[in-house]
């Protein structure tokens, strides 16, 4: 699987191996390379990819992929983005709460 836009480019290897780099905890890790912002609905291909589902299905509209890999849901960066959420609503709860 190839995958090219203006904004990104990169090529599903394919061995299973993993990535030397693949275990380093980081930031961008959890950033999208479509939009470059942090997961929404995040969606994983076979070869371990991940975007928002949203982001690669326009992407391949827009390019007319004939054929496209599957894509499973992420569950652990939806996990993940399902309790930032309900952190940042107990911080603007917290923080209203304070300036009353």
């Amino acid at each position: 699987l190839e995958i090219s836009g203006s904004s990104f480019s990169l090529a599903c290897p394919q061995s299973s191996g993993m990535s030397t780099g693949s275990n380093l905890q980081s930031k961008d890790q959890f950033l999208c390379s479509i939009c470059l912002d942090v997961f929404t609905d995040p969606v994983t291909t076979a070869c371990g990819h991940n975007f928002c589902k949203t982001c690669i299905t326009q992407h391949w509209d827009g390019n007319n992929f004939a054929s496209r890999p599957q894509l499973r849901v992420n569950t652990l960066f939806s996990e993940m983005q399902s309790q930032q959420q309900q952190q940042l609503r107990a911080t603007s709860c917290q923080t209203r709460r304070g300036s009353l």
